[in-house]
């Protein structure tokens, strides 16, 4: 009886459901590779050859959900490797939930003269247009025709709030317009602020389903979280480890509460964060460690132990150097 109890316990925590009654595996595996946190570093900016044994791994430790984007570079080995899986037996497309995204400004890490990212401040570029593109291409590379989570992955670029606004309901709207056609069958954003979220939600016919922002207890992002539970959009959250950046994992307190739970520190974020109904994207390049992420749910975290982890937050990003809060 007991292990039929977990069982259903992990199948009902384990799906989260949509605004628009989509169900999404609430863990993911991220697929962005690189190096972006430490800017002293012999190397910086996206590896996306480490995707190759990362999906092979990810897959044989039973991820159903991955996250990947157009700037990334890692769509074309995570179509490839779920492809293969298909292929062989081993996964059906139907259990697979696919989050990709476009709409991201230039930056130094990326490939930019080949236009995975959107200088969005050139007039001459018509945004419509150009976001469709993107999402064949996305397609191209995935291999797959369609993917279940497109978002927008950055709230825009700059100061000049009125073309940021412009320029995000330009994005928006084709984004609802893919969904109405069903070529996509959720949408949402990814680093919005409460602020960038209020101007979206007076401007758009459809609610954004997902926020996918930075939540880590160290980074906490509590009033984003807060607006965006109280406006029905599901919180996704990139970096729950801070990136390998902010030194979370030997952190005094998720190590005492670790061993109290005979857990693991990244299963007692996990933890946290789902027991708050918010989605992550945990990343390893171990397979241990990887598989353990997804053994969450044969525990509870009290309520007071709950109230200890967030009372960690610093406001410490993994990412200094881009703030969406400096986005207008």
């Amino acid at each position: 009886l007991g292990s039929r109890t977990n069982k259903k316990k992990k199948m009902d925590e384990g799906i989260i459901t949509l605004g628009n009654g989509v169900k999404m595996p609430a863990l993911g595996f991220g697929c962005a590779f690189g190096n972006w946190a430490d800017t002293n570093a012999e190397n910086v900016g996206f590896t996306p050859e480490d995707a190759w044994p990362a999906m092979s791994m990810a897959i044989k430790a039973g991820y159903k959900h991955y996250d990947t984007a157009l700037i990334y570079g890692t769509q074309r080995a995570v179509g490839t490797q779920l492809g293969l899986a298909y292929a062989a037996g081993i996964l059906k497309r139907s259990e697979i939930f696919i989050t990709t995204k476009v709409f991201h400004p230039p930056a130094d890490l990326g490939l930019n003269l080949i236009h995975n990212t959107l200088d969005m401040t050139n007039s001459a570029i018509d945004v419509s247009t150009r976001i469709r593109h993107d999402y064949e291409r996305c397609l191209q590379e995935l291999g797959h025709g369609h993917v279940d989570l497109l978002l927008m992955h950055w709230p825009g670029t700059g100061s000049d709030a009125v073309l940021n606004r412009a320029l995000r309901k330009q994005c928006w709207q084709v984004f609802e317009e893919l969904y109405r056609q069903k070529k996509v069958k959720a949408i949402g954003v990814s680093n919005f602020t409460p602020s960038h979220l209020t101007q979206l939600l007076e401007d758009c016919q459809i609610v954004p389903m997902i926020n996918q922002i930075e939540v880590s207890p160290y980074f906490a992002n509590h009033d984003t979280v807060t607006f965006c539970q109280a406006h029905n959009i599901v919180v996704v959250a990139w970096g729950p480890f801070g990136s390998g950046a902010t030194g979370i994992l030997r952190d005094p307190l998720l190590l005492s509460l670790a061993q109290k739970y005979n857990k693991n520190i990244g299963q007692i974020i996990l933890r946290w964060l789902l027991q708050r109904r918010i989605a992550s994207l945990p990343k390893s390049s171990n397979y241990d460690r990887s598989k353990a992420n997804l053994d969450i749910f044969d525990f509870n975290i009290s309520a007071d132990d709950m109230t200890l982890i967030s009372k960690l937050d610093k406001n410490l990003s993994s990412v200094p150097h881009g703030d969406p809060h400096a986005i207008a």
